[in-house]
């Protein structure tokens, strides 16, 4: 054994001798007592010791100052805890795309009844749901009740079906797949929850019936939701087997039609999970004294200030604060689909294993004494089991405005997020084209079939550079198949002569003939969402219903929405209407590009426990226009589509308030508008809003979509943080003066000429033409002279950033030195600038003509 090691292990007695012992045993040159002797080794001992962890801590402070060190983190779907060794900066190092189709289209959100067959009675319950706003509630008759639906399948391939189902007070549902031995799911029994029925198997035939059954007595209930068939592949079938169906129901999660990654992001949620009490649902006697202090003037027992707050299943959690003496606290404990579980009256908590959401309440006792006047301040929860020192909350957070692809059996070829510099860029691998009819510009060709037509437009601005095949999405969400478009209806695919896309229509959606060829107005009609028809022996309803044709060239021609209620116009149609969703196509690129994306904010963890959110689906900071009702003011309030925001939402998350955060309340929605605005609605006081003032609202879309891993790393040491740091800065520094920049362009945007001016014209007069961007409209200037003044002549060509999404037309006029003459300037999307109605060889003026980018 080293002396070092066995120096203990000899002197471990040792002690300093006492003065009686040093004067009564030490005689000068001879051996002293042997516990002075120890003594005098064990203080060396001690002292070498004490030499040898100074230098071991000399080497760990140099180590934490000279070395870079990062912690690898994966931060996985939902809600997680995660102990940081440091407070520091996330890097992200990957985020990868995923695809889902989803065979049954829109079908499975059960928001539709007309769309399932059923031997009994179906109706929609939007009480009970996983998904939108509704699920479907199916009442037993004297047999098992079913809801069966169809979908297209290829033999030998691997699909795996999955149900969100309850029970009202039937004894069993499942799921199953006709035709099929042994295809049928899970039973499930629970009346107190959803619980998904799950079922694998390999298709025999080209298409399958999927079967919902409720089994039980006459006059049982039974409910249905986000019911989805997804194609897999061999890997995954044999991994499901294993799966609980919990598990396979994560994995493989609803989404309407095709759905990528969309708009992931991740939260770290501040120490203080708890929100201002301006975000609270406040009892009507109770009011807001301060962000953190509220006043309860209780009338009666019971009335309660609530709040619904993310949490980790089977963690521990903290209340704390001021909570007056006549009040308390209950925690209502909810599952992913929002179910409540259970509740406890306890500032102590610990989460069920199934547990995703927690409600805090704050109110008054219902004993005798429990009206006057409560003050609840500077209420603190927190993870772990010990009360922390209050904070307000402070959330941080990082979110990628992009949808991420990938192929849908596989995941291969996945759309990928990187940071350079700190900016986020996307590899992306797939293009999605939303085929609406302003972005036609040309019809290649028409094919006529039996009941249907193929049609081969030109879509301005799509790639059509492409690898194998793709998934298409027919306006109604059905899925398209890829190929046949010339002999098949409801086909697509991307034609290898002209390059371009190539799409089959049927009668029932068009409503042409088959002797009659569509006309290119025709075409960009059908793709606003429009069906043609003859207005002298068909009304608008009829026609929208009708599965035989509509038009066949003679008669008056008008046009009737396809899609919601019968409306109708005698003009061509310029654009779409509020419920119509384009058709969308989806595919793989021959060659990958990069294009940088947009992102908000700086996701940070603090030193400890951190609790981090991880989703999809977020909308950051979308201009908003309150409207006032009832002496508030409103965001996507059903106040007739005033206030609306662009999605259906889910969670309004943030309200800013000339780019700060302002306290907004918020609310739900009632049944009869979810429909349209989703679950949410924010809301603030007359007095508290600023008319003058911008706003922009931040919040989380109904439509669901997958969820990937944020993978990266953060700073582990000083010296890590330090180069984090300075690289920020450096980055920091960067991107203001680059802003600099912008606002300088924008207070004074340069006028730019031209490329070419084509067709014989030329700029007129001391000032060129020319054309510049402010805010979101592009302005034109100049005159131009002797050029061609036919119709349809091409002036000059807009470049991508400059051009409209869809096709606007201005109104201008000609001059040839004693009269002028209105002209129409049409600007398209894909930049080319055109000339209508001119007269003459005159000279054509451009000024005052702006164009809206979208």
């Amino acid at each position: 054994m080293p002396f070092k090691e066995k120096l203990p292990e000899w002197f471990a007695a040792g002690t300093e001798p006492t003065t009686t012992q040093k004067t009564a045993g030490y005689i000068p040159g001879l051996k002293p007592p042997a516990q002075w002797f120890n003594w005098h080794l064990n203080t060396a001992y001690l002292a070498m010791k004490e030499l040898q962890e100074n230098a071991v801590h000399k080497e760990e402070i140099e180590s934490r100052f000279n070395t870079i060190n990062t912690k690898t983190v994966t931060l996985n779907a939902g809600v997680q805890i995660l102990n940081a060794v440091k407070a520091a900066l996330f890097s992200l190092s990957g985020a990868t795309g995923r695809m889902l189709v989803n065979l049954l289209g829109r079908m499975g959100n059960c928001e539709s009844v007309g769309l399932w067959s059923s031997n009994t009675t179906i109706a929609t319950d939007t009480a009970n749901k996983t998904s939108g706003t509704s699920s479907f509630k199916l009442t037993l008759g004297s047999v098992p009740a079913t809801a069966s639906a169809s979908f297209l399948t290829t033999p030998g391939r691997k699909y795996i079906a999955v149900a969100d189902v309850k029970n009202g007070n039937t004894s069993k549902v499942s799921i199953s797949i006709n035709g099929i031995a042994g295809a049928t799911g899970n039973e499930v029994t629970s009346a107190s929850a959803f619980a998904p029925s799950v079922v694998r198997f390999a298709a025999t035939d080209f298409f399958h019936i999927l079967t919902i059954t409720g089994t039980g007595a006459s006059g049982n209930t039974f409910f249905m939701d986000s019911v989805r068939v997804y194609e897999i592949s061999e890997a995954d079938y044999a991994a499901a087997a294993s799966y609980t169906p919990a598990q396979a129901a994560a994995k493989w999660p609803y989404v309407d039609s095709v759905m990528p990654v969309r708009n992931p992001y991740a939260i770290r949620y501040g120490e203080n999970l708890l929100p201002p009490f301006y975000e609270w649902n406040k009892h009507i006697n109770a009011s807001v004294i301060e962000p953190y202090k509220l006043q309860l003037k209780a009338t009666a027992g019971n009335q309660a200030s609530s709040v619904e707050v993310p949490c980790a299943p089977g963690k521990s959690y903290k209340v704390s604060g001021t909570i007056p003496l006549g009040t308390y606290v209950r925690v209502s404990f909810y599952d992913a689909n929002g179910t409540f579980i259970s509740d406890l009256f306890n500032t102590s908590i610990t989460t069920p294993n199934n547990c995703y959401r927690m409600g805090i309440e704050l109110q008054n006792n219902t004993a005798e004494g429990a009206t006057g006047t409560f003050v609840f301040e500077n209420i603190m929860l927190n993870t772990g089991s010990t009360a922390k020192p209050f904070k307000p909350r402070e959330d941080s957070m990082l979110a990628l405005q992009t949808d991420l692809y990938a192929d849908p059996v596989t995941g291969a070829n996945a759309d990928t997020v990187f940071e350079r510099d700190g900016q986020y860029f996307k590899s992306k691998r797939f293009e999605s084209v939303l085929l609406d009819g302003g972005k036609i510009s040309k019809l290649n060709n028409v094919v006529s079939g039996a009941g249907f037509k193929a049609l081969y437009p030109v879509v301005d601005g799509a790639n059509y550079a492409y690898v194998g095949n793709g998934v298409g999405v027919k306006f109604d969400g059905k899925i398209l198949p890829w190929g046949s478009q010339d002999t098949t209806v409801d086909r697509w695919a991307i034609d290898s002569t002209s390059g371009n896309f190539a799409i089959s229509v049927g009668v029932a959606d068009s409503g042409w003939a088959d002797s009659y060829a569509p006309t290119l107005d025709d075409i960009k009609a059908y793709f606003y969402g429009y069906k043609a028809y003859d207005a002298n022996t068909i009304t608008p309803a009829n026609a929208q219903a009708m599965t035989t044709a509509t038009w066949s060239g003679t008669g008056t021609k008008y046009w009737v929405q396809r899609v919601g209620t019968p409306n109708f116009t005698q003009s061509v149609p310029q654009q779409s209407y509020a419920g119509y969703t384009p058709y969308q196509l989806v595919y793989q690129l021959a060659s990958p590009t990069v294009e940088p994306i947009v992102s908000e904010g700086q996701l940070t963890f603090n030193e400890g426990d951190n609790q981090i959110e991880v989703g999809t689906g977020l909308i950051v900071r979308e201009e908003s226009k309150p409207a006032i009702s009832s002496n508030q003011y409103w965001i996507n309030g059903s106040l007739n589509g005033v206030g609306k925001l662009r999605e259906k939402t889910s969670k309004i998350i943030a309200v800013y308030k000339n780019g700060k955060k302002d306290s907004w309340g918020t609310v739900s929605h009632a049944d009869d508008v979810k429909n349209l605005y989703g679950l949410t609605q924010a809301y603030i006081s007359s007095a508290r809003f600023d008319p003058s003032a911008s706003y922009s609202t931040t919040y989380l879309t109904l439509e669901t979509s997958p969820i990937v891993p944020f993978a990266g790393s953060y700073a582990a040491n000083e010296k890590t943080l330090l180069v984090d740091l300075v690289g920020s800065v450096q980055q920091n520094t960067a991107r203001v003066s680059v802003l600099e920049n912008k606002k300088a362009e924008k207070d004074n945007p340069a006028w730019i000429v031209p490329a070419a001016i084509l067709a014989g014209w030329s700029s007129a007069g001391e000032v060129p033409v020319g054309y510049r961007m402010e805010g979101n409209r592009v302005y034109l200037r100049g005159r131009l002279q002797g050029g061609v003044m036919s119709d349809n002549t091409v002036l000059f060509v807009l470049p991508p950033a400059y051009r409209p999404k869809y096709t606007y037309v201005g109104t201008s006029h000609t001059y040839n030195g004693t009269s002028i003459s209105v002209a129409e300037v049409s600007v398209r999307p894909n930049g080319e600038i055109y000339i209508y109605f001119a007269q003459g060889n005159r000279t054509l003026n451009l000024n005052n003509i702006s164009i809206p980018l979208d």
